[in-house]
């Protein structure tokens, strides 16, 4: 129970095949962006920003797919879709001033989010075939969830589908929505390949168990997927031990853990528990949720 406060979960999955392709309807408006604060507030933006990039000269700014919100409707999961960018996630999500964001965005339109980024993550349980999961310590050059334990994840890019241009240049009304829930889908095999070493023949198709918010990242949006393995653990650690990833600077070291274990953690396991990201711990509630209704 303490630690159910630190995520909100806003979709979890209603059937044993998961939340597929053809169960999503994603809805794109420029209205599904971030509205803009007062001018002091969007220049302190910028000098977060700048202050992040002299504390961690690895990151960059990139456009990125905007949650602003989800309904269920006839058995389908609509996703009401902005655009963002890293940058105002930095400056936002992750502020300093959040909490006077949210409060701001409650007095002036009665949606604590508003004023927020909320980029939309992505992240996924990987289930070994001898019953183990992936966790990866997160490295001190990754931009959030530092030297934490966490699932291999990240985000969807829009610039996958229209290329590498500023936000202010994509015409999200224009974009396809079969786009964007493919890519949606891709990112997370995509990530996984190359946080932990996994050949792309080796990792199911993805499936959605729901989506969350994480509360101690500003409301940040994710959705979590399951992807079965078909390695066995000791196979999958010496993978990721090669270091030939794309990104093995994101993590320092690999946990395989045996799923009962992760399941318990919160219970059996506090210490671990307590060294998760918020995001794993959302992820294997999550996995939890589907495991008690249809396995």
């Amino acid at each position: 129970m303490m630690e159910a406060c630190s995520f909100s979960i806003l979709f979890s999955c209603q059937s044993k095949k998961l939340t597929q392709p053809d169960d999503i309807v994603i809805n794109l408006q420029h209205d599904f962006s971030r509205k803009l604060l007062p001018k002091e507030h969007e220049d302190h933006i910028e000098l977060t920003w700048q202050k992040r990039l002299t504390e961690l000269p690895s990151l960059f700014n990139g456009t990125k797919f905007r949650l602003d919100s989800l309904h269920e409707k006839d058995g389908h999961l609509h996703l009401n879709i902005g655009l963002t960018c890293y940058k105002d996630f930095q400056g936002t999500n992750l502020s300093e001033n959040v909490l006077v964001f949210q409060s701001q965005g409650l007095c002036d339109h009665d949606n604590s989010q508003t004023y927020l980024s909320d980029a939309l993550g992505v992240g996924a349980v990987v289930v070994t075939k001898d019953d183990h999961i992936v966790l990866l310590f997160r490295s001190k050059n990754c931009g959030e969830d530092v030297n934490l334990w966490d699932r291999p994840g990240g985000h969807c890019e829009p610039k996958v589908l229209v290329g590498n241009i500023p936000i202010e240049e994509i015409d999200i009304s224009a974009m396809d929505p079969k786009d964007v829930t493919r890519e949606l889908f891709n990112s997370i095999v995509e990530e996984i390949i190359s946080e932990v070493n996994i050949p792309i023949e080796k990792l199911s198709p993805p499936g959605i168990l729901g989506v969350h918010r994480s509360n101690l990242n500003g409301g940040k949006p994710n959705v979590e997927f399951l992807v079965r393995c078909d390695l066995m653990a000791s196979e999958v650690e010496a993978l990721y031990s090669k270091g030939s990833q794309e990104e093995a600077y994101e993590s320092e070291q690999i946990l395989l853990l045996e799923l009962n274990k992760a399941l318990d953690a919160e219970v059996c396991d506090p210490a671990l528990w307590r060294k998760m990201a918020v995001g794993a711990k959302a992820a294997l509630t999550l996995y939890k949720m589907y495991w008690h209704r249809f396995l």
